[in-house]
């Protein structure tokens, strides 16, 4: 499995304009996450997902992801496992390059995410901003 998390500059920067508002900053932080953050991360998720010439269908285009919310962060975790139902094995362990027609490690997690995570700091940093006016 991959994991992904904002650089440690980023998120001492959060943790200093949260404690600026601590009673307002919780809420908008996960309000962010809620309503655009995760949708962003799995969207550029979904653009590094590589799909191959074989005539199949591809996790790229299958809707592939899910997310699972938690408080300050969220979980991006691909539907029907490596076996499962409308699983896409290859999205289980994406780093491992497992089986015969995914040999080589694929980074489209850790990709994904850097793209997703200047656009989601931002959104959090504007939610933040906006707390504080309202203190």
């Amino acid at each position: 499995m991959a994991e992904y998390f904002l650089d440690l500059s980023k998120s001492k920067q959060i943790e200093t304009e949260m404690a600026k508002v601590p009673e307002r900053s919780e809420e908008a932080v996960n309000n962010v996450l809620r309503t655009v953050g995760v949708k962003e991360a799995i969207q550029d998720i979904i653009k590094f997902i590589p799909v191959s010439d074989r005539n199949k269908k591809h996790a790229k285009s299958s809707n592939p992801l899910k997310s699972t919310m938690q408080n300050l962060g969220f979980k991006i975790t691909p539907k029907g496992g490596a076996t499962g139902k409308n699983g896409f094995g290859y999205l289980v362990f994406p780093n491992d390059g497992l089986g015969k027609n995914n040999p080589i490690a694929q980074k489209f997690f850790e990709t994904g995410g850097d793209v997703a995570s200047n656009f989601i700091f931002d959104a959090v940093m504007k939610a933040l901003g906006e707390a504080m006016e309202l203190k």
